[in-house]
């Protein structure tokens, strides 16, 4: 199984304090979101052009570009600037920044990527900064038109029981 495959089934689970307690409402509300870019100006409102950067690769290096449309190509660093600007409380942001300016300080290698992968749960810091990221490429990542469409070609999510597969008794 590839990762994307995985990952795929990870989108819309996500426990961000700020997301739906519904799996179906937080799938509406990324792709509310993702519409809300698409018509906003300018695209980032929070992130300085340097932590643009650093979101855009980490975001690139999480769902990088193969045969499918990359983090950057679904435009994933807006969709978290959207979140940082919007959604997240003044601590959150304040914390978020400042993970991410300890990020900056350090180059980014598969091995600093797995060790903030096992700090993401770290409540300050460039841990919590990069499972704040992570969270939010998947997220934004799977609630995209161009994924939900061209790549899973259906939401993803289960849309309840349909019970009308004939019966058929094994005895």
């Amino acid at each position: 199984m590839r990762r994307r495959e995985v990952v795929r089934y990870l989108g819309a689970t996500l426990a961000l304090p700020f997301l739906p307690n519904s799996a179906d409402a937080a799938m509406q509300l990324g792709e509310a979101l993702h519409r809300q870019i698409a018509t906003s100006e300018p695209d980032f409102r929070t992130l300085t052009p340097q932590q643009q950067a650093l979101v855009t690769r980490i975001a690139d290096m999480i769902i990088p570009e193969t045969d499918t449309p990359g983090a950057t190509s679904v435009k994933v660093p807006q969709f978290i600037d959207l979140i940082l600007t919007d959604w997240m409380s003044d601590a959150e942001r304040t914390a978020f920044l400042a993970g991410l300016g300890e990020l900056a300080s350090k180059p980014l290698t598969t091995a600093l990527v797995a060790s903030l992968d096992e700090a993401r749960a770290d409540k300050t810091g460039a841990g919590h900064t990069f499972g704040r990221i992570k969270a939010l490429t998947i997220y934004a990542y799977f609630t995209s038109k161009p994924v939900q469409q061209d790549i899973l070609r259906t939401r993803m999510l289960f849309d309840g029981y349909h019970g009308d597969v004939p019966f058929t008794s094994a005895t």
